[in-house]
């Protein structure tokens, strides 16, 4: 009987301690590497470079998914204040200060959701990683909420 306490009152401590839970942007970042996934007892960054690699069965495929990806988790403050868009800045290694840039709009009306960011293929085989990147949610001219990597200028 006292395990049957004991789980909820263990699920409502683990939902209340999470900090990200209030922010209106999480950024979470991976970089895949190499083609194999690595044989090292390190399962979380297994688990997601053969999540990453999933599909790809040549050589040439699974090079083509070398890159950095970005997750972006976001919460609509005001979900009926008209359409949001979500803009990543970058900055490579080989395009010097040049700032390029990828944004995705975000569909109307929607409390929350996810995107995925990605500098993979031949944008990362010719630019190299990136140094550098911020990602803002904005609704109009408007900017809500940022993230940026600590080199961002």
């Amino acid at each position: 009987m006292q395990t049957y306490l004991l789980i909820p009152l263990v699920a409502f401590l683990l939902a209340s301690c999470s900090s990200h839970s209030d922010e209106i942007l999480q950024v979470r970042q991976f970089h895949l590497k190499k083609e194999n996934p690595s044989k090292k007892r390190a399962y979380m960054i297994r688990g997601e470079q053969m999540h990453r690699l999933r599909g790809a069965v040549t050589l040439k495929e699974r090079r083509a998914r070398l890159g950095q990806y970005y997750t972006v988790t976001w919460k609509n403050p005001h979900p009926n204040q008209g359409q949001l868009k979500l803009v990543m800045d970058y900055q490579q290694t080989a395009t010097g200060a040049r700032v390029l840039q990828m944004s995705r709009r975000l569909p109307a009306g929607v409390s929350q959701g996810k995107v995925e960011f990605k500098v993979v293929g031949e944008p990362y085989r010719v630019g190299g990683r990136v140094l550098a990147w911020r990602i803002r949610l904005m609704q109009g001219r408007k900017m809500i909420a940022e993230k940026h990597s600590y080199l961002w200028k």
